[in-house]
């Protein structure tokens, strides 16, 4: 039952990495229910309200490394992937009902997205500037002016830019293959066009390394974080710089809408998700001391 669950995702168009996680999250109910049920057949795919309980007590108590309690982040996206596992089980009539469904799901995670400040911008850019790199400039505009997550980044084809003096394009294949075309500002068209200038490779991709003619994810992050030894920025990762692109956008007066088809934040039915883009709504230090300063007799 669970396999075919798994080929229902693939059929959707659901990332490699999302169903991993899903696979991830069903193990560890699996293993659970063998631990408490030693010596005799689990059947996993049959589980009962009571397990589902049972089981949200234990990851609260002792389900996460060495025996403490799982974060809140894995215990609401395990209970997101049970909940979405056990709903197919039942509308494929496999089960009279979804036991997950009538559980109170764990508390969810406060997110506290982080992103730059424009100082800290400033010196990420200025530090790059600094190295020489015009690959590592253009990787790191790439993230603050178009907002791409890793993977979107690392598979950037030649073919899905369109670059000219007055105006450029993206086109961006994003998660659950829900595509965006986004606009290149002068800023970046000017890095991405010195970049590929000197660029010695015949490779489709954009971005290439000494070894290979994609850059792998692992590789961009490497360079990201570089670039944190060498600001000493605490924050700095290739998702801040993706949240700093949302914050920006939202801090600049555009609305919601905009920001959500922008950052590729849609729905299932393809509509923008604007719930999922107000988390750049949240104020920052910054923000704050902005806000502080704002009424100030000085």
């Amino acid at each position: 039952m669970f396999e075919e669950f798994i080929r229902h995702l693939e059929d959707r168009g659901v990332s490699p990495k999302t169903i991993i996680s899903y696979q991830g999250s069903w193990k560890r109910f699996v293993a659970w229910l063998q631990s408490i049920h030693p010596g005799e057949q689990v059947h996993a795919e049959y589980a009962t309200q009571k397990d589902m309980a049972d089981f949200k007590r234990y990851l609260l108590v002792a389900g996460g490394r060495n025996g403490k309690p799982a974060s809140p982040a894995t215990n609401q996206l395990t209970f997101v992937h049970l909940n979405a596992t056990f709903r197919f089980f039942a509308e494929m009539g496999y089960l009279p009902d979804n036991p997950v469904g009538r559980i109170k799901k764990p508390p969810r995670a406060r997110r506290l997205p982080k992103w730059l400040s424009r100082n800290e911008q400033n010196a990420l850019l200025r530090e790059v500037r600094n190295q020489a790199s015009k690959r590592d400039h253009a990787i790191v505009l790439t993230f603050l002016r178009l907002g791409l997550r890793v993977h979107e980044l690392c598979d950037l084809q030649l073919t899905d830019l369109t670059l000219s003096e007055r105006k450029g394009t993206a086109y961006i294949r994003g998660k659950g293959d829900k595509d965006r075309e986004l606009p290149v500002n002068a800023e970046l068209r000017a890095a991405l066009q010195g970049y590929l200038n000197e660029r010695d490779s015949d490779s489709p991709y954009v971005f290439v390394s000494k070894r290979s003619s994609k850059c792998s994810e692992r590789g961009i992050q490497h360079i990201i974080e570089k670039y944190l030894d060498r600001t000493k920025i605490k924050h700095l990762s290739c998702h801040c710089l993706r949240h700093t692109f949302g914050h920006d956008l939202l801090a600049a007066g555009n609305d919601l809408q905009k920001v959500a088809m922008l950052m590729g934040h849609y729905k299932e039915d393809g509509t923008p998700n604007i719930e999922m883009t107000m988390i750049y709504t949240t104020p920052g230090t910054d923000d704050l001391e902005a806000a502080v300063e704002s009424i100030s007799w000085t």
